[in-house]
């Protein structure tokens, strides 16, 4: 376990000073121990650029909902089928599809199910 004793930066944190922060989308979490037990500092936050400085935004808190609509199902249940379809094809097959997606931006699996939903 690394301890890091008051006053003390850690070689991360000294690193990123120097390279500047990365552009990111997540969450970010601040512990009890560095601003107190009941402190609002969770949630989602994203690092924007604006007017050539990089803002930190927190973003509102939401609760996503799942409506659960017959359309929103079938599209489930064909995502379902093309999934079962791709791993019922032989290794053969499946490679066929890893050669087409070689210079493209997604695998062979993502190839195919792309393939399949709009087939269906």
């Amino acid at each position: 376990m690394v301890v890091i004793s008051a006053g003390e930066t850690p070689i991360g944190d000294k690193i990123r000073k120097k390279l500047g922060s990365p552009s990111l989308y997540g969450t970010r979490g601040y512990g009890a121990h560095e601003y107190g037990a009941g402190a609002d500092y969770f949630g989602i936050y994203q690092i924007r650029s604006e007017g050539g400085k990089q803002v930190i935004v927190k973003l509102p808190l939401y609760v996503p909902t799942n409506p659960q609509t017959e359309i929103q199902q079938a599209n489930r249940q064909k995502i379902t089928n093309g999934v079962i379809a791709w791993q019922s094809l032989t290794d053969e097959q499946k490679e066929v599809y890893n050669e087409k997606a070689k210079y493209k931006r997604y695998s062979g699996y993502n190839l195919y199910l792309r393939e399949y939903l709009l087939s269906n």
